[in-house]
């Protein structure tokens, strides 16, 4: 009986390692005009912005409900202000290019992101 409450006891302390083990972050984002991410469109929406890896370079993943809809290479960089904002650029193609989400004091920045046009 001992030995069956010891691995019991044993498997619950052990679960709350595991999930910090590989930690998530997230945050939801508007975006109110459709832009191109990683070479995928999204439509203007609500979507649920997943990163993971060791910081500063993550990889990014947007959900629509539960589905993923991007993944995209990011740097994570930390900011003084709490101003939350979506960074965009126009391609030459009249294309928006999402760059950078600006959350509360992090900015999640697109490495893939196109160069500007100067416009």
């Amino acid at each position: 009986m001992k030995s069956k409450t010891l691995l019991t006891l044993t498997m619950l302390t052990m679960i709350p390692a595991f999930a910090f083990a590989k930690q998530r972050d997230s945050a939801t984002v508007q975006i109110y005009q459709p832009v191109q991410v990683a070479g995928a469109q999204l439509p203007s929406g609500q979507y649920k912005m997943v990163w993971e890896g060791n910081s500063p370079n993550v990889t990014v993943s947007f959900f629509d409900g539960k589905k993923v809809v991007a993944t995209a290479p990011a740097r994570l960089v930390s900011k003084a202000n709490n101003e939350e904002a979506i960074e965009t650029n126009t391609t030459a193609h009249n294309t928006e290019v999402l760059q950078a989400v600006d959350l509360k004091n992090l900015t999640v920045r697109f490495q893939n992101a196109a160069p500007s046009t100067g416009n």
